[in-house]
Order: C-alpha cells, then structure tokens, then sequence
C-alpha cells in the first residue's frame, strides 16, 4: 500500500496531522523559547548529520544490526530509568538516545542516497524513507528536561527533598508541612494532635496547631480560625510558638508549641500549652510526582478539554508533594499537668514555584490510623484549572509495603458541597486488589482559614473510622473556598509594616 498512489499519500497525511496533534500538546506543555531552542538545536543537528552523511566515506548501511542491538540496551537502560529514578540517570539516558538516534538519521539518509552504499531502498519507497527519516529525528530530539511534574521528582536526592525549600520569587512561593496524629483511649476516646505550617515570603507563615483530648475537648492555638503568623526565620517552619523541624531526612522530625491554646468548647477558656514531639517514620514516603496509581492520574487528565492554555495551568500550577507515616512521641503540659502519649502519625510536605488557593474549588482528604497497623491517606481534589475530579492516596500496610489508591467513589458534589461538611457518612475505594469500605464519625470539627487574604476555608474533623469492620482513628478534612477575605478586625492586630504593605493604614 505504501507504493499505491494516492492511497500513500492520504495515509501519510493522516499520519502527518496526527502527529501534529501530539507534537503540538507536548510543546505546550514548554515556554515558547524553550519549543524554539529545541527547533533550533534539531535543526542544526539534522543539517550537520545530512552532510556528514553525504560526504563520508563510511558505510554506515552495514550498520543495521548494531543499531538495533544499540536500541535495545536503550530500551532495557529504559525501563530501568523508570525504576530506579534519578535525574542523572535520565540525562544519560536523554544523551544515549540522541547519540543513537542520530547515527540512526545517518544510516536512513545513506539508504536513501544509494549509491556505492552496500545497501539502498528503492526510489519507489520514497513515502517509507520519509517515516524513516522522520523518526529517526523524532527520537532524537526527545530527552528529560529536569524539571517535576508527574513521573519526575522535583529532586531526586530524598535527603535534600526533605528540608526546608528554597522559596521561589513568586508573591505566593510556599512550603509546608503538615503533621495528623491519632489513637483512641481505653476509653474508646480519640486523642488527636495537629501541627502545620505553610511558609510564605516576607517571615510570613500559615500556622496551627490542635490538641484533642478526652475529658478535656479540643484546645485550638491562640489565633485560630486566623492562621496568617509572623516572624518566621530563613528556612524554618513556624513562628508564634509554632516550630517544626526536620532532625534526619525521612526518618525523623521534631514538633513543638509553646503559648495559649483556647478550648473550643469554652473559647473563654485560655490555657498555657507546651509540647514537644518527635517524630520517627514508619513506612516509606509516597511521592505525588512518581507514586500515585498512573490510571487516576490519565483520568483526571482525560476528564478535561485540552488546549495549550490547559497545559499551562497544569504545568504551572504543579507542587511537589509527598507523604508518609510514623509515630509520634508526645510529651506537654497544659496548665502544668503532664502528659506522654505515642501515637501513630501522618506528614506531608508541599513546594513549589506558588501555591494559589484560588485555584481550588474543593478537597477531601481522610488521614487514617487503623488498630490492626493499616494507615490511609485519601482525598479527593476539585481543582478546576487542571482536574475537576481527581482521586489521589495510597495505603500502607504493616509491612512497609504501599498501595496506590486506584479509585474513589466519594462525590464531592454530594459530600457537603453547601458548605457545611457531613459528619456521618462512608465512600468505597480501591487499592491493591481490596476494596476498601471507609465508615466516619465526626468527633470534633474546628474550622481555620489559611492564606494572607483567607482564600481557603479548612473544616478539621477528629474522627472514628471503621475500614472494613477494623476501628481506627483520624483526621478528615475539606476544603472550601472563601471569597469573603480576612476580616479587618482580625488584621488590625498584624505587624505596622505589613499593615502598611496591604495598604491597611
């Protein structure tokens, strides 16, 4: 059929737009200078190889077989970059392909010259020498280009992933951590402890930091439902009392508070609080960039119409997020009395170029710590710039093991979507083969806003859950937006400074 004329040249089309098609979603996934440089560089490439090829007395039409055993340490080099990560590897991997390639784009131009070459193709075969060609140069332009987004880290070294970012020149640059930690009493009553802080430019941060306790209720840090703090050093988590730190990268953190903590049920109520915890993890971190189940993941994608302004939102709104368990060992006090607990834990940590809250329309996470040593991390995330549904989470099993949540069946639209969120309700999810069927009680629920304008409205909910007939303890929380903006007489008590910034005076 490739010698049949018309019929070669209509499929060729057909080929040649769709190519374009894909060659097009790809390229606005880069910045225009990025897309020209690659033109250029491919260009150049492809001109110096030409005339190489012309004017060489090498043959390398013999080559064939070497050329395919090449393309096949390339495959296995491959699918060994997959596994085991690492930026380096992939731009040895990017470089071995282009040389590859480009020997490729040689030995198809002498095929096509003929001539004193031991072997040739047909000048009949012209369609077939132009697919040659074409991908010949198509493989040897693609390579990594370093940066995060889904099936890359955004740093390769786990040891210089868990610290403090550098913050970006964005107004909304940001880092967080957050930790959950939760078991029930003899009492069947749960214990809870909540720590987070998001930095922000300027020695700014979003902080906060819960207590739950039997007998006693939920005590809530001093400024909350505000979480905007100030004085925050270079590089640290927290300010105002809020101070979180990591001690050994992906083993270990330390968390700690000291100041007046308010109790909900009597906000009248001040107490002076001092904790320290140590964190240890248990299981192995789970990366968003690489470790989510890929199916999700297309899903979300595939759920949206693309266009070269959706791939832009999807590329720069990207953060880097991961998560993992442990335990963490508490030791405070509350007006002088003394506690020690040890309770299983969850982290995460976020960064990247802004963090946006207006983009999110709504989330649901569940944090869950069940008694037989199963913990779960699942949420569902309705982002509209870039995913109006996506289902992200994993499980971790007592042996260390992690399974990537495959699906969810919990519709945010009929979960709370009014505002206030539902304090008695189950979802199905799966991962590995079992299904998961997730029962929650609600507790307690405090609600805190988060960012300098309050864009966001988190609803906290202490929990009981029941996951498969096993009981357990945790966090659920959801996310709304707020439009209403952060109150004046809330803000009237910020530094005269910033104040002056936000023209507030």
């Amino acid at each position: 059929m490739r010698r049949q004329f018309p019929l070669n040249f209509i499929f060729l089309a057909l080929f040649t737009c769709a190519q374009s098609f894909i060659l097009g979603v790809v390229c606005s996934l880069y910045e225009v200078n990025q897309v020209l440089m690659a033109v250029g560089i491919t260009a150049a490439v492809c001109l110096g190889l030409t005339l190489f090829a012309f004017q060489t007395k090498w043959d390398f039409t013999m080559m064939g077989g070497a050329l395919v055993a090449l393309s096949m340490v390339l495959l296995v080099f491959g699918i060994l970059a997959i596994i085991f990560r690492n930026n380096i590897l992939h731009t040895v991997y990017a470089a071995a392909g282009a040389l590859i390639f480009s020997l490729y784009l040689v030995y198809d131009t002498q095929l096509m010259m003929g001539g004193k070459h031991k072997y040739s193709i047909s000048p009949e075969e012209y369609i077939f020498a132009a697919l040659n060609l074409y991908y010949s140069n198509k493989n040897k332009s693609v390579g990594a280009d370093g940066g995060a987004g889904q099936g890359v880290k955004a740093i390769s070294d786990s040891k210089e992933m868990d610290k403090a970012q550098p913050l970006s020149d964005h107004a909304k640059a940001f880092d967080a951590v957050f930790f959950i930690s939760a078991k029930k009493d003899e009492q069947d009553k749960g214990i809870y402890v909540i720590a987070g802080c998001e930095r922000r430019p300027l020695g700014m941060c979003n902080g906060l930091f819960y207590i739950g306790l039997p007998g006693k209720g939920l005590l809530c840090s001093k400024k909350i439902p505000d979480t905007v703090l100030f004085g925050a050093q270079i590089g640290e988590f927290g300010a105002e009392g809020v101070l979180i730190t990591p001690e050994e990268p992906m083993k270990k953190w330390s968390v700690s508070y000291k100041g007046p903590m308010w109790y909900q049920n009597e906000p009248s109520k001040i107490v002076e609080v001092e904790f320290n915890g140590e964190w240890t993890a248990t299981s192995n971190y789970f990366d968003y960039d690489t470790d989510l189940h890929p199916p999700a993941v297309i899903r979300s994608i595939a759920r949206e119409k693309w266009s070269r302004k959706y791939f832009k939102n999807l590329k720069t709104a990207h953060q880097s997020h991961y998560e993992q368990f442990g335990v963490m060992k508490c030791n405070f006090t509350i007006d002088k009395e003394s506690f020690e607990i040890t309770l299983p834990s969850f982290r995460d940590h976020s960064f990247g170029q802004k963090r946006d809250w207006t983009l999110m329309h709504r989330y649901a996470f569940h944090h869950i710590f069940l008694h037989d040593g199963t913990s779960i991390s699942v949420g569902i995330i309705c982002q509209p710039s870039t995913a109006t549904r996506m289902e992200v989470g994993y499980v971790a099993l007592p042996s260390r093991e992690t399974l990537p949540v495959e699906w969810v069946e919990m519709q945010l639209y009929q979960h709370g979507e009014g505002g206030e969120a539902p304090r008695d309700y189950a979802f199905r999810m799966k991962a590995g083969d079992v299904i998961y069927i997730v029962q929650v009680l609600v507790e307690y629920e405090s609600i805190h806003f988060v960012s300098q304008d309050w864009d966001a409205r988190m609803v906290e909910r202490f929990c009981k859950f029941v996951v498969n007939g096993v009981p357990g303890r945790g966090v659920s929380e959801f996310h709304y937006r707020h439009q209403g903006g952060r109150p004046d007489d809330v803000s009237q008590n910020d530094p005269e400074w910033y104040r002056k910034m936000c023209h507030k005076i």
